[in-house]
């Protein structure tokens, strides 16, 4: 057995031979730059750059002459500088980086040694757990499988070893802590074990193996990081603990970017890191005794400044893990990203993970089939996790499993475009996850997956955006039912008025089409799509003045679509939006969970023309007698093609109202409307319920309730009797009722 050890002064000990890590630009590819001209049009100096490199000199422009590469990360920059990429492309670890073969079980077991794994067998992702790909290996406990080898060119780099694991889906767990368990190994070419003790930011602890670890909800990966070692042939052992659905196994670069701006090192990575949502940024460049500092060499951005990157192409040289295009640890740094494509393939490989930055004519093109960890908000295709406010302005986004992440209060995102192509759960086109964000005039349309989500935020606002969103097939984590959403707003139940909850957002004037079809490989899947998943209990918040259009290819499939889907919710007011539909397009207390103080006012629903069947405008409940459905107030909303119904669902208990609008005009023997004239409502037990006259114009608006229902017991209230000087109406009230009365003057 051979033992690898990365003692606090990061040297490794391989066979007694001690390999000290050689200077940081020749070791990461790093070159030198070009020499200084004038610049004509600029008082700056403007430094030509034909190599990567470290470009630090304050004030100074570094302007592309051509393609850039490297093996590893590309380029460092100091504070206040400009870099302009004029047109060219900087490629990051780019080099004889091999993958190993058939590491995602498509082509059967080709590659593998199978020897030690008599359970093992390939198996589809449709037919058996939904992953990557068409095809996974399934373990029982104490099967071993051995990958072919793979040529790690590069000595003394960080390196993940990792498997993709399943984990059960969220109905077959016996208790939270029922999971799929696998230990990773690591070996030479001479067949033996690698162990790696390494260095993080605040413990010394294995990294190679890693035994007997899990995937949280939702399956992700487990990772063994490999760091210090020799160049050579290595290979992945994979034994499972337990039964185990595994894919996509590999060794590939680890923690590479394109472009760095250094404040401190953050060297974290070890698996158990990466689902304690432990930050991670530039491991190999941490400094041997103070893990915080940069090695020498690489430039330490402190303070405030203003650093711009502009004008050309970033993107990752082979598809790694834990790579980004760009990534700063600087906290009080102005980033200005201007015209860039930047893109990201592999693992948790994304484009941007900065602090805060203004953001305009980007493109993102984020490949990244899964990730380590979906719990959290990280790892969308740009991360603005600072708390300083972003803006985010006429870019592209395409692809990665979210796009945007916004933490900063008063941030604004506005006339973009995303199309996440979401598989994970929660990994919304963007996470609103700070306070006070203006988000408008963008276009939502996920390849797969959602738009907009809120979660325990404050003072968010959505307006003026269009969302086109479709059902998804099963996720990881949810086979028999999944949604996805135009926007998500929840707080997981939080008490009314809690600075932790979701209140004073707004989302309004918007435009969302949602569709639904049958998935005939998934007979007892249950799909859905809604416009608004509304799940916040802290109150005051307001969804008003949308157009949304629900469709669904076949209504009676067991895939379902819905306008506005309200369950674990407490307070809410709905107002004047309009829904075409052709199936119910509101479900208040719905499967999620129970429904109070939710008012929906004045809203228009239009039975679409091309609907075949009839269906309920409303459904209250869920099937037995959990979702109660207390204090619900339906309040003068328009039908179009379609009465005013409500399916009750489910013995819990139901609490609510119908109220309409009586709209009367008085008018004189010449059509002129009459002011003053006493009016009175009575209701159908002859009790007064309204007493007034009518206004200037001859105008008179009341609301009146056409039946309440409260502890299984119904009332109906009407008909009315609307009485006057020298007369007398009946008002049967099942919709709003517009009249036109003449008086004697």
């Amino acid at each position: 057995m051979i033992y690898y050890m990365i003692n606090s002064l990061r040297a490794v000990m391989c066979r007694k031979v001690m390999i000290f890590w050689p200077l940081v630009g020749l070791l990461f590819g790093l070159g030198s730059v070009g020499n200084a001209v004038a610049d004509t049009d600029s008082l700056k100096r403007v430094i030509p750059v034909t190599e990567a490199g470290i470009f630090a000199e304050r004030g100074a422009i570094y302007r592309l002459m051509n393609d850039i590469t490297s093996t590893h990360s590309a380029v460092f920059l100091g504070n206040n500088v400009t870099l302009d990429l004029n047109g060219y492309t900087i490629t990051y670890a780019k080099g004889d980086y091999e993958q190993i073969r058939n590491g995602g079980f498509e082509q059967g077991v080709i590659g593998w040694d199978m020897t030690k794994a008599p359970g093992a067998k390939v198996v589809s992702t449709k037919e058996v757990h939904a992953f990557v790909g068409d095809s996974l290996l399934s373990m029982l406990p104490d099967d071993e499988v051995v990958s072919s080898y793979v040529n790690l060119a590069y000595p003394n780099r960080s390196y993940y070893a990792m498997c993709g694991i399943t984990g059960r889906y969220d109905k077959d767990r016996k208790t939270l802590e029922d999971n799929m368990i696998i230990s990773v190994y690591v070996e030479d070419e001479a067949g033996e074990l690698v162990y790696c003790q390494t260095s993080y930011m605040d413990t010394v602890v294995t990294s190679v193996p890693v035994e007997r670890k899990t995937p949280r909800l939702g399956g992700g990966f487990v990772v063994a990081h490999l760091n210090g070692l020799p160049a050579g042939k290595y290979r992945v052992r994979i034994k499972a603990d337990t039964d185990c659905l595994i894919d996509e196994v590999d060794i590939r670069p680890a923690f590479d970017v394109g472009i760095g701006i250094v404040g401190e090192a953050v060297p974290n990575g070890h698996n158990d890191h990466l689902f304690e949502g432990k930050y991670t940024a530039f491991f190999d460049y941490a400094d041997d005794v103070r893990r915080t500092r940069p090695r020498k060499g690489t430039p330490q951005v402190k303070g405030g400044g203003t650093i711009v990157i502009k004008n050309g192409k970033i993107k990752n040289g082979t598809p790694g893990v834990m790579s980004w295009g760009v990534q700063s640890t600087a906290e009080d740094i102005k980033l200005v990203l201007e015209n860039l494509e930047i893109e990201s393939e592999g693992i948790n490989s994304i484009a941007v993970d900065v602090p805060q930055a203004t953001i305009s004519k980007c493109v993102f093109r984020t490949n990244n089939p899964y990730i380590i960890n979906r719990h959290g908000s990280q790892f969308h295709a740009v991360d603005l996790r600072g708390e300083k406010p972003s803006e985010v302005s006429y870019s592209s986004f395409f692809g990665g499993q979210g796009c945007l992440v916004l933490k900063g209060k008063g941030s604004s995102v506005y006339r973009n475009i995303f199309a996440n192509r979401q598989t994970v759960t929660n990994h919304y086109s963007i996470a609103a996850s700070g306070d006070s964000l203006r988000i408008y005039e963008n276009r939502f349309e996920p390849e797969i997956g959602s738009g907009i989500n809120v979660f325990r935020r404050q003072g968010v606002e959505i307006f003026d955006n269009y969302f086109k969103v479709s059902v998804a097939p099963p996720s990881c984590e949810y086979h028999l039912d999944y949604s996805t959403n135009g926007v998500r707003l929840a707080d997981y139940g939080a008490v009314r008025g809690s600075e932790k909850g979701a209140r004073f957002n707004k989302i309004y004037n918007n435009t969302f089409e949602i569709a639904a079809h049958r998935f005939d490989e998934y007979p007892d899947y249950v799909g859905m799509a809604n416009a608004i998943f509304f799940s916040a209990s802290a109150g005051d918040n307001e969804v008003y003045g949308n157009q949304v259009s629900v469709w669904h290819e076949d209504p009676e499939a067991k895939t379902i679509a819905h306008a506005f889907y309200i369950g674990n919710a407490d307070g809410g007011m709905f107002e004047r939006n309009t829904v075409v539909s052709n199936v119910t397009p509101i479900w208040v207390a719905c499967p999620y969970g129970s429904a109070a103080d939710i008012d929906l006012t004045m809203n228009t629903l239009v039975k679409h023309k091309d609907a075949d069947l009839d269906f309920p405008a409303i459904r209250l409940g869920y099937k037995g007698a959990r979702n109660p459905a207390l204090n619900i107030a339906f309040r003068s909303n328009t039908l179009i093609g379609m009465p005013f119904t409500v399916e009750q669902v489910g013995e819990a208990e139901k609490d609510y109202l119908i109220r309409w609008t009586l709209d009367a005009k008085f008018v004189g023997t010449t059509g002129t409307g009459v002011s003053g004239v006493p009016v009175s409502v009575l209701d159908r037990q002859g009790s007064e319920v309204y007493r007034g006259a009518s206004s200037v114009g001859g105008g008179l608006k009341v609301e009146l309730t056409q039946t309440e229902v409260s502890g299984g017991v119904v009332v109906s209230n009407e008909p009315y009797k609307l009485v006057y000087p020298g007369g007398e109406q009946l008002i049967h009230l099942t919709e709003n009722v517009k009249l036109k009365i003449e008086v004697k003057q």
